[in-house]
Parts: C-alpha cells; sequence; structure tokens
C-alpha cells in the first residue's frame, strides 16, 4: 500500500509539472468592449488562473479610415477579438514585469519545458504573432507571420526558436511574458483564444 501512495504522488507530481499555464482565461473576466480610439486602450484583469495572478492588455489602432470598432471579450475561459476591415492595429497580453513596468516580476522557471503554446479556438486570421521572455536585464524574442485557419487548433513554438538579446537571459528565471497579435489586412483580424501555456 505504501509503494501504491509513493507511486501515485509521483503520477501526481509528473503531471503537475508537465504544464505551466500562463493563462486558461477562466479568471479575470472582460466584458465586451469596444475601440476606436486610435489612442492606446488599456486594461488590468486579476484572476487566480493567471500567471503572477494579473494580465495587461493593450490595443493599440494604428489605422483605422472607416471609424470603425475594434472589439475584445473575455468570458467563459475564452478571449475574443476581433479587429474590423482595413484597419492596422496591435493587441498584446502581457504578464509579470516587462522593461520599466512596475508589475512584480514572475520569477518562473520553464528551463524543463520544451514549447510555448496558444490553443485557438476559432477562425484565426492574424497576420503577426510575437512572443517576448523577459529575463533579468536580457529577454527572448519569436515572430512569425501565422496563416488563416478554422475551427481549434494548436500553435507550438519551440523555446530553442527565441532569440535571446542580452547576456543575462535564463529560461529558470523568466520575470515577464508578452505576446503580441498584429492585424494587417484588408480581411481584419477574428480570433479566440482559449488557454496559452509552458509543456
Amino acid at each position: 500500500m505504501k509503494y501504491q501512495l509513493s507511486l501515485y504522488a509521483l503520477m501526481i507530481c509528473f503531471f503537475v509539472n508537465a504544464q505551466t499555464v500562463v493563462d486558461d482565461f477562466e479568471t479575470g473576466v472582460l466584458e465586451s468592449t469596444l475601440i476606436t480610439t486610435s489612442e492606446p486602450s488599456n486594461y488590468f484583469q486579476k484572476g487566480n488562473t493567471i500567471i503572477g495572478q494579473a494580465r495587461h492588455i493593450k490595443i493599440h489602432l494604428d489605422k483605422n479610415p472607416f471609424g470603425q470598432s475594434f472589439q475584445i471579450t473575455i468570458r467563459d475561459g475564452l478571449l475574443a477579438v476581433t479587429a474590423p476591415y482595413d484597419t492596422r492595429g496591435t493587441f498584446s497580453l502581457a504578464y509579470g514585469k516587462i522593461s520599466k513596468n512596475k508589475a512584480a516580476p514572475l520569477k518562473l522557471d520553464v528551463g524543463t519545458h520544451t514549447h510555448l503554446y496558444i490553443r485557438f479556438a476559432a477562425k484565426s486570421t492574424i497576420n503577426g504573432f510575437y512572443a517576448m521572455l523577459y529575463s533579468v536585464n536580457s529577454r527572448a524574442v519569436f515572430g512569425k507571420q501565422l496563416p488563416a485557419k478554422e475551427g481549434a487548433f494548436e500553435f507550438a513554438v519551440p523555446l530553442s526558436d527565441f532569440k535571446k538579446i542580452g547576456t543575462d537571459f535564463r529560461l529558470s528565471q523568466i520575470d515577464g511574458i508578452r505576446f503580441q497579435f498584429d492585424s494587417r489586412s484588408k480581411t481584419g483580424c477574428s480570433m479566440a483564444i482559449d488557454g496559452i501555456w509552458f509543456e
């Protein structure tokens, strides 16, 4: 019996350590919000299932010739974003300490993980995706043009594909994380995300 309990404990530890959830969008609700202004819009949510228990959302519409509304909602474990026709905009999610902001460092160790995952729950027409990991006074960056896809899918980024900038970067000491999604097309941008994690 003692052997079985030890085995169960080891299995639980294995599964718990297999993933480090950044955000599952189950907490930190954002009611449906419309943005038309070219000035950056900032939103801060707190929640127990958000890494560091806080997320910062920033939306910046560079071009909106028809005065349409950018829409964002976080509810029921889903972040849904729509950028309208012929707008140029940037939408970002940030966690922990990023550059000179005053948020507390995450003190996150992802050194045993190999990939960063983002799960999209619906059609995605994002043009550009960027991820930045901040560590001490250095960072690591990743960027890619994402093709449009229908239905649910996961986008996996090998941590080895991140380009290190600075000599102090350590996967064992991540202080902040930032994701940026760009809309740069006539068709606009539509996406729904239901999970971000390291594995």
